[in-house]
């Protein structure tokens, strides 16, 4: 939230997944096939996911086949693009095919499957993990339309089964899927504000930090290998840099007063951040050569810098309306004030924490609607603001998913705060977080791989 103070609204280790072989035959598919995931509204693909067939002389005893289908048919759901259909509607025509290759595609059609996934599995040698092969079939068209094949260790079972449900949502959206990304955010204890990690499934929820401290304003680097963010463990805000496993941090900033509100940008040569060495807070760039740029030269609070994808542009809070209150603004990220700023944001008196879009078409921000915060997105096309979430609660600190359909925020609930996931043009909500103390959430970009 935006406050003339130091709070924070101003502001794989073992993961060679080995590609043993891969076929990918594209099917052209028929129209509407293809979804556009700019329409806020998509009729979902009808989707079989029959049960992972087990391969070899050993047996499954910890029932991995098992588990693995689970977190397939979660990450589809979850990806909201697919129905999953029912498994009585195909049981028999499963066990007529599981001892067959062939594909009945118009026995699938006739039970109601639009696509089928197929999966066979097997146990590497000596224990060291699983070999998996996935198949996606088009029944409608008839088609082969995906087949990978992977191996991990026992640890990296669930990174394989999101690698290959972000590629059947590539095959159907031609973006790749969000099941392998993960949302930082963090969690009031007692005295202390430590950053916490959350698998986008809900799954895998640990903490990252133990500093016994004030932490702000967690932001992840556009690689995915690193969140910045402020901490107050040596007595002042400084800028902290931490890798995702908690084990290796760096300090990048540590002037006196605020160092806060840092955000890369896309191509990882400088953070914006807000520092108040100048009696004020004032946006600044921090370079790799670790030399300062002033970007906001305003007798006003400037607060909560977020990039435009292509590095261009920055969005911004502020309150220099001469109303007193908080809004959003755009800018030059060279020029600064010394540019042209043009605000977005209006009908509200309070508007704070911007978020640009991946695709750079859009803006989230938190709004004042009444008593309550909601999430407001602006379209830099139409340069028209609407209401996303819901009027129950308030709703505050948006930031995108990579793929750029999903916002995860803040959420004000009878149990306190949490971080709940809505997709836009939905009014279905899901729920990340039960503390009731959790806040500043910062979804990952894509990891590489």
């Amino acid at each position: 939230m935006y406050l003339k103070t130091n709070r924070a609204g101003y502001i794989f280790s073992w993961l060679l997944i080995a590609l043993l072989f891969f076929f990918c035959v594209k099917a052209e598919a028929r129209s509407g096939m293809r979804l556009d995931v700019k329409k806020e509204t998509q009729k979902k693909v009808v989707l079989a996911i029959t049960d992972f067939v087990f391969k070899g002389d050993e047996s499954d005893v910890k029932g991995i086949g098992k588990e693995a289908k689970g977190i397939l048919k979660k990450d589809l759901v979850f990806s909201e693009l697919f129905s999953l259909l029912r498994k009585p509607l195909y049981e028999e025509l499963e066990k007529i095919e599981r001892s067959n290759s062939k594909v009945d595609y118009r026995s699938w059609r006739q039970v109601g499957a639009q696509w089928v996934i197929k999966t066979e599995y097997g146990m590497l040698p000596k224990g060291k993990g699983q070999i998996f092969t996935f198949r996606l079939y088009d029944a409608v068209n008839k088609r082969f339309m995906l087949g990978k094949r992977y191996k991990a260790s026992p640890k990296m079972l669930r990174k394989l089964v999101h690698r290959f449900a972000d590629e059947v949502v590539m095959q159907l959206t031609g973006k790749r899927g969000i099941a392998g990304t993960q949302i930082t955010f963090l969690t009031q204890e007692k005295n202390s504000k430590e950053l916490w990690l959350i698998d986008f499934d809900s799954y895998n929820l640990h903490q990252l930090t133990n500093d016994n401290s004030v932490n702000l304003s967690p932001s992840w680097s556009p690689d995915g290998k690193w969140i910045v963010y402020t901490s107050y463990a040596a007595h002042n805000p400084d800028l902290i840099m931490i890798d995702t496993s908690g084990e290796k941090r760096q300090t990048l900033n540590r002037l006196p007063g605020l160092n806060a509100a840092p955000a890369w940008s896309p191509d990882m040569q400088k953070i914006a951040l807000v520092l108040s060495r100048d009696q004020n807070s004032e946006i600044y760039l921090l370079k790799r050569n670790r030399k300062l740029q002033r970007l906001t030269r305003h007798f006003n609070i400037d607060t909560s810098p977020t990039w435009s994808p292509d590095g261009k542009k920055i969005a911004f809070t502020s309150d220099r309306s001469g109303t007193g209150s908080p809004q959003i603004y755009i800018m030059d990220a060279e020029k600064g004030d010394n540019g042209k700023v043009t605000r977005i944001s209006f009908g509200s008196s309070y508007n704070d924490n911007p978020a640009w879009s991946p695709d750079g078409d859009k803006i989230a921000y938190t709004s004042r609607q009444g008593r309550k915060f909601q999430i407001s997105v602006y379209d830099l096309n139409t340069h028209k603001s609407q209401i996303v979430t819901s009027s129950l609660g308030s709703s505050e600190q948006p930031s995108w998913s990579p793929d750029g359909r999903f916002l995860v925020f803040r959420k004000r609930t009878n149990s306190g705060f949490n971080i709940f996931i809505q997709r836009l043009g939905s009014k279905a909500i899901r729920q990340l977080t039960f503390s009731g103390k959790s806040h500043s959430p910062s979804w990952s970009p894509y990891s590489k791989h």
